[in-house]
């Protein structure tokens, strides 16, 4: 039985055992313009003759997004609104050619089956509302996993894995590709290959940014960042799964509300001066030090929750 409410806060990191490239690596994809033939078409709507402003406009985001040297493209386009649209479609290109249903069934440091694994037991109780998530993450991975995984549990009657997996507050605060099948009429299946310059052209509206999309830059209005303090607010612990610990992200995320609760993270990769300033960040607005200590800032998301999650009971 799952008696502590538990939260997971999703960077990067978490969807990258899963197919998914990193921040730096989403940078390398978009500079590199293996999509560029697929991008252009999603630009070109109309299906007009004359490519070259379109090619112009994608040249010119492209050496601009070079020259900035920012790792982050979200960084650079919360900055440059004039190129958010077809940044926006960028962003899309390159994630969805992940998307493929075999990588979420990899065993090797598959951390979505580990904690379905440990969940299984108690899956009738996750609409008790103790497990819930905020994700950073465009992707859809994790709610293809778990519906797939709990209609499995329990058979074929989608109906029911769909009540299930409403129960589970899911909370993408950048927006998301776009809706799976079973999420609405307008939901598309989880394959790179279907409808992939349909699924293009829906990105500037399904992707959100701050510049963009918040009122005067200020995230607070957002309904999904209320969402997200709320559960902040609601929880008892936090696990930070592949987190870059960008200043901003955390600022928004209002860590404060965190004063109190066990937090633990994963930071691989992180060198010791980014250590270092993170323990500061955190100890300034909770009054505590996150656990990034000797043993835990090494790790992984599996091995994070193999050495820190339990189920109650």
């Amino acid at each position: 039985m799952i008696k502590t409410k538990t939260l997971f806060i999703l960077g990067a990191g978490a969807s990258k055992p899963f197919g998914y490239p990193t921040g730096a690596e989403l940078r390398d994809l978009i500079i590199g313009q293996k999509e560029r033939r697929s991008i252009l078409s999603a630009l070109n709507v109309h299906g007009d003759d004359d490519m070259k402003p379109f090619e112009r406009h994608q040249d010119s985001f492209i050496d601009e997004f070079r020259k900035s040297s920012v790792y982050s493209i979200d960084s650079f386009l919360e900055h440059r609104p004039e190129f958010m649209a077809i940044g926006k479609i960028n962003i899309a290109a390159y994630i969805i050619r992940h998307e493929h249903d075999a990588h979420l069934r990899v065993t090797q440091n598959n951390w979505y089956m580990y904690l379905f694994d440990r969940l299984n037991r108690s899956i009738d109780k996750i609409n008790e509302k103790k497990i819930s998530f905020i994700t950073f993450n465009y992707d859809r991975s994790l709610e293809q996993f778990l519906f797939e995984a709990v209609k499995s549990r329990f058979g074929p009657d989608n109906i029911n894995a769909i009540e299930i997996m409403k129960s589970i507050p899911i909370v993408h605060l950048y927006g998301q590709l776009d809706l799976l099948q079973w999420q609405g009429r307008e939901g598309s299946v989880y394959n790179a290959d279907k409808k992939y310059i349909n699924r293009l052209r829906s990105a500037p509206i399904n992707i959100k940014l701050i510049s963009s999309e918040r009122d005067n830059g200020n995230p607070s209005v957002s309904a999904e960042f209320n969402k997200a303090h709320e559960l902040i607010r609601e929880s008892e612990q936090v696990f930070m799964l592949g987190f870059g610990f960008d200043e901003t992200n955390l600022d928004r995320l209002h860590v404060e509300l965190m004063a109190g609760k066990r937090l633990c993270t994963t930071g691989v990769g992180i060198d010791v001066v980014k250590k270092r300033w993170i323990d500061n960040y955190f100890r300034r607005r909770r009054e505590a030090p996150v656990m990034v200590g000797e043993i835990l800032f090494p790790l992984n998301c599996i091995e994070l929750l193999q050495s820190q999650w339990f189920i109650d009971g």
